[in-house]
């Protein structure tokens, strides 16, 4: 009891020193915001729930520039994309790097994880090895990987449609599985189902203000009796280096006996001297690949599926664009992308209408800054709130509603249809830690929406009575990510001649 007492003596008193002393750092700081409690600021004002919503109101409330506090840690959320494009974007060589975090960067991803670097040498090695997979020239050869997934996605859907919320998941991480590991995704789920439990633990993890010791660093020093966080944290640490480094030393071993084998992770495996890495650091570049493909596409393409079924005339006007260039004979490709424009247009409003992540992936200021007249201190977390971004009623007049013809443009398309995905929106983020994988994203979710489109009618479920039932886009995950939990629709083949060619094109493959 005397030590228990001691500890908890010892962590009070300093925890109040710290405080005082970035209260100090922070006097004369113009931002507005909510006003605080005593010495843990606004720690337990913010919602573990929905976080995004709680922003919202703030910015309604106090401005598109808002600070609080986390036991006096600043956090200052952006919701005018001009603010944003100025402070992470041109001024980005200070605020690129990424707030330390205790529990989901020291002991989760052991100060691994790419999305969680800090700006700096580990970071640019990193991504140098996600750019050369991910660059839009290298993008091209793997469209018929692309090709090959979206049509078992339409497979899947054609045999059990009621399945749907595992087959949207399955499609970009087959893909990405393919890409980075060089062998299919196997049937069985396990993969999958391992990989979402990672990423689902690290954006519950990630979020702010989701353990006390992100808020409270001072926290790490208590023994591990004291912090039973710990032993979860590394627990999660060692789920992720068994499935990941299970994966990248198949293809190790593999090389052996397939010199020719070309994936994303032979080729790290081939360059580990040169780029100086250890086999951690290469489990986790080759698994964040995986993880960042599947999460990120699948949540878009959930709230699509959401999207067609609460606004069917929106669907019916992408499926006659859609038919009036490939024939029900005809499984859609690339190669008339430019001439879907209300399709692209419909892509770009669900990023909008629901983005992936409603608030961005908080960034970290690595020096003193002044903008506007307000004062931001070194050590200052930024974070764009993308959902007050696409939902400002200004920029996108009755923001709540589904309308793609607020992105519907005229005229001839040139340059990379792919590129134009990201214009008007702001899903891919903001300056040097921008999404690096976009242009593979963008292809893919394109080519699963045309074929879905094409192939499908996306119409809600009905009950006993035969009324629809209800579709609920409220009803959705928390986090630093946002999809839709599993919602009651049925996919309906809109003709045989549909269902022919998806058999045929099957046979070949």
């Amino acid at each position: 009891m005397d030590t228990l007492n001691l500890s908890a003596g010892i962590l009070v008193a300093v925890t109040v020193i710290y405080w005082l002393n970035r209260r100090a750092r922070s006097r004369g700081l113009p931002i507005p915001g909510p006003k605080p409690h005593p010495f843990v600021g606004h720690t337990f004002q913010i919602p573990k729930i929905k976080t995004w919503k709680f922003f919202e109101k703030l910015a309604q409330e106090h401005g598109p520039i808002v600070r609080v506090t986390l036991a006096g840690d600043d956090i200052v959320v952006l919701s005018d994309p001009a603010d944003a494009e100025e402070l992470l974007g041109r001024r980005s060589r200070i605020y690129s790097s990424r707030r330390p975090l205790v529990y989901a960067g020291k002991y989760m991803s052991n100060n691994m994880r790419l999305t969680l670097l800090p700006y700096g040498d580990n970071l640019k090695r990193q991504r140098a090895a996600f750019h050369s997979m991910l660059q839009p020239r290298v993008i091209g050869g793997y469209e018929d990987m692309q090709y090959t997934a979206s049509l078992r996605l339409l497979c899947d859907l054609v045999r059990k449609p009621e399945e749907f919320y595992l087959h949207f998941p399955r499609f970009p991480a087959g893909l990405i599985f393919t890409m980075s590991f060089g062998s299919r995704l196997a049937d069985d789920g396990r993969d999958l189902a391992a990989v979402q439990k990672i990423l689902m633990d690290f954006v519950i993890a990630s979020n702010p203000g989701a353990h006390l010791v992100d808020s409270f660093p001072i926290l790490d020093k208590l023994p591990d009796f004291l912090s039973p966080w710990r032993h979860e944290a590394r627990a999660a640490h060692q789920e992720i280096i068994d499935l990941y480094g299970r994966l990248s030393r198949d293809v190790k071993a593999r090389m052996v006996t397939e010199p020719e084998l070309e994936c994303f992770t032979a080729r790290l495996w081939e360059n580990q001297a040169k780029m100086n890495l250890s086999d951690e650091e290469l489990y986790f570049i080759a698994g964040s690949a995986f993880a960042a493909g599947t999460d990120t596409s699948s949540i878009t393409l959930l709230w699509f599926v959401m999207a067609m079924g609460l606004y069917p005339e929106t669907m019916k006007k992408a499926q006659e664009e859609i038919d009036a260039v490939f024939g029900s004979d005809t499984l859609p490709n690339f190669s008339r992308m430019q001439e879907l424009r209300y399709t692209m247009a419909l892509i770009k409003e669900t990023i909008r209408w629901s983005p992936i992540a409603p608030l961005s992936f908080p960034h970290y200021l690595d020096a003193d800054d002044e903008y506007k007249g307000h004062i931001l201190k070194k050590g200052t977390t930024v974070i764009s709130s993308l959902w007050n971004m696409h939902h400002d009623e200004e920029e996108y007049p009755n923001s709540y509603s589904f309308i793609p013809e607020r992105f519907l443009q005229k005229g001839p398309t040139e340059g990379d249809a792919a590129d134009k995905l990201g214009e008007g929106i702001f899903g891919f983020g903001f300056g040097r830690r921008q999404c690096p994988g976009q242009h593979l994203a963008a292809k893919s979710t394109w080519i699963a929406v045309v074929r879905t489109l094409w192939a499908f009618n996306i119409v809600p479920k009905t009950d006993a009575s035969g009324n629809p039932m209800k579709l609920d886009v409220d009803d959705c995950t928390n986090g630093l990510t946002s999809r839709p939990k599993p919602f009651p629709v049925d996919f309906v083949p809109r003709s045989a001649a549909h269902l022919e060619t998806i058999r045929a094109e099957e046979a070949r493959i």
